[in-house]
């Protein structure tokens, strides 16, 4: 991996298979006040940096359904920005790997994450990404970066994922439409003798994420601090304050009044609304024997 400076943005970089929980830690780590993050409007206009001046009104004391109008700044993945400056950020049919980034495109896109710092008065990067990690891409632009890596019940994933709809995880992975690259032979195995199917194939492709995501964490040790879902629901100051202190973050007052004023709602069991027990165990026993054959 090639050296380069630090950029003194240090990132927090929030990572996960899709549909995760990672939005909610998103924002809810947004709520800290040393920490900038790229929103709706860097999303639809990735050139425009300034526009993270209008990002401080999410900090600001206005009514929560204002908020979440489709119009107000929120944090927000914004591939178009990262794909902006990285051509071939938000491909899908494989990982992104540090190898691909030309020297010559690191520092405009560091310049640009330091203006959208800079506009909204912070001092610190936030980041979200999902699916391929991307960790060691970004630590090639980002060597003082770390990693949160989310995960949850795989019978949660696969029940938010198809109930979304809008990202297509289900189709067959030997069908035309898997978007999502090559798929090791025992895979296939365990999907077929399993009885296939759309749960199956979005199990797939979270073990895809899972799979790179451990790839990556591998070669960035004490870099990524790993947080259950159900336990940041379950223990939320417990489990933010870890984040912090790995992260060398200030458990400060304003963070401590934004934390205790959100609801942590525990849906660990959602997914039984969607799924029986027999579909349930069925996912379980496909991650189970995936995570063997990835051993």
């Amino acid at each position: 991996m090639a050296v380069v400076r630090a950029t003194g943005q240090r990132p927090l970089i929030v990572v996960g298979t899709g549909r995760c929980g990672s939005t909610f830690l998103h924002r809810v780590l947004a709520r800290h006040e040393d920490l900038a993050w790229l929103s709706t409007f860097n999303e639809t206009f990735p050139r425009q940096p300034w526009l993270s001046v209008f990002s401080r009104l999410y900090s600001a004391p206005l009514p929560t359904g204002l908020k979440h109008r489709r119009a107000f700044p929120k944090p927000f993945e914004a591939y178009r920005f990262w794909e902006s400056y990285l051509p071939g950020f938000s491909r899908r049919d494989s990982p992104q790997v540090p190898e691909e980034i030309d020297e010559a495109m690191i520092e405009p896109v560091r310049a640009a994450t330091g203006r959208v710092i800079r506009y909204q008065g912070r001092k610190r990067l936030l980041v979200k990404v999902t699916g391929w990690a991307r960790m060691t891409y970004f630590h090639r632009i980002y060597p003082d970066a770390r990693f949160v890596f989310l995960q949850r019940d795989p019978r949660s994933v696969v029940s938010s994922w198809i109930k979304a709809g809008w990202l297509d995880v289900t189709s067959a992975p030997d069908s035309p439409e898997w978007q999502w690259g090559e798929v090791p032979e025992p895979y296939l195995e365990a999907w077929s003798g399993l009885g296939g199917g759309p749960q199956l194939s979005t199990a797939l492709k979270i073990r895809l994420d899972l799979d790179d995501i451990a790839a990556n964490s591998a070669l960035l040790d004490g870099r990524v601090h790993q947080l259950a879902y159900e336990t940041l629901i379950r223990k939320p100051e417990e489990a933010l304050g870890e984040i912090c202190r790995f992260a060398d973050l200030p458990w400060s007052a304003s963070f401590a009044r934004a934390v205790a004023s959100m609801d942590f709602f525990d849906s660990t069991q959602t997914w039984r609304k969607h799924l029986s027990d027999e579909e349930g165990e069925r996912i379980l026993e496909f991650m189970r024997r995936t995570e063997q054959v990835a051993a």
